[in-house]
């Protein structure tokens, strides 16, 4: 699991009741997590979750919370994807959300072809106001401060906010090892800079140890490799679509498993002189 998936499962089970209220528009009575469907799915993302909530009404609902570091063209289809199975085996009310953390021209909410006309709710975090969230004090969205506009000057605030609050201590812990990893996105040296001064207390989160081994205590550019990648990793998943349309889609997984940023560089070579999408997985499979 990367560091920043990492960072997102931590603010879905600490936060999910506040995310399903701001980006979904419910007031949740009882929430939890549902387990059971990505265990049976290889198509699910560990950045995706499903939660039966029931709301102040005594109605049952399905909320699907999607949380994406960076756009990717198959976005529409993997959402619609899990939205059909998880109302097969729910069969609830279904708001789908797409969380969307970094800046992208071409995210779009919705998809429509000759049969399906599908949309859902997609949430620009890059879009939102950093000073309106730090003047409201939502503790579950400080951690998103710096990836905000304007958030980089606020975000030293969101941490003093964060550790000055009357969270219980672990879950302030939580959050401001979450806050750390996420600054990572937009700087190099945020992340040491936060884990520095809050040490003694983040090393009680359980996303501390992933911190320690990525190397961010040295403000190491972790972020910004990962970045490189995920950028790398939609520019080839989109020049696939282009070549190949849709049929090009179950090579997405296959490339998601790859870690080298050069290695996927190597690829856009492949892709354009390909005829065909099994010529390019050939290569792949060649690779493993």
């Amino acid at each position: 699991m990367q560091q920043y998936d990492i960072a997102t499962k931590v603010l879905i089970e600490s936060c999910r009741d506040e995310f399903i209220r701001r980006f979904a528009g419910i007031d949740v009575r009882e929430s939890r997590l549902i387990d059971d469907l990505p265990q049976e799915t290889v198509s699910l993302k560990r950045s995706d979750y499903a939660v039966l909530i029931t709301d102040k009404d005594a109605v049952q609902k399905l909320v699907i919370l999607e949380i994406q570091t960076f756009w990717n063209r198959s976005v529409p289809l993997n959402i619609l994807d899990y939205r059909t199975r998880y109302l097969l085996k729910h069969d609830v009310e279904v708001i789908s959300c797409v969380i969307l953390l970094r800046p992208s021209s071409s995210a779009t909410d919705f998809i429509e072809d000759n049969e399906v006309r599908f949309r859902y709710r997609l949430i620009k975090v890059y879009e939102m106001d950093a000073r309106k969230i730090i003047d409201e004090g939502t503790t579950c969205l400080l951690p998103f401060v710096p990836l905000m506009a304007d958030g980089g000057e606020l975000t030293d605030e969101a941490d003093s906010l964060i550790y000055s609050s009357s969270l219980p201590r672990l879950e302030k812990a939580n959050m401001l090892t979450s806050l750390a990893i996420l600054s990572g996105l937009v700087s190099a040296d945020l992340p040491g800079k936060l884990i520095s001064r809050r040490r003694d207390i983040m090393i009680e989160s359980p996303a501390y140890e992933i911190i320690k081994q990525e190397g961010m205590r040295e403000g190491k550019q972790e972020g910004k490799q990962e970045g490189m990648r995920e950028g790398m990793l939609a520019s080839l998943v989109a020049l696939l679509e282009i070549r190949f349309g849709t049929e090009s889609l179950p090579l997405a997984e296959k490339l998601e498993a790859i870690g080298d940023t050069e290695r996927l560089k190597s690829l856009i070579a492949v892709i354009e002189r390909a005829t065909s999408p099994e010529e390019v997985a050939r290569v792949l499979d060649s690779q493993e």
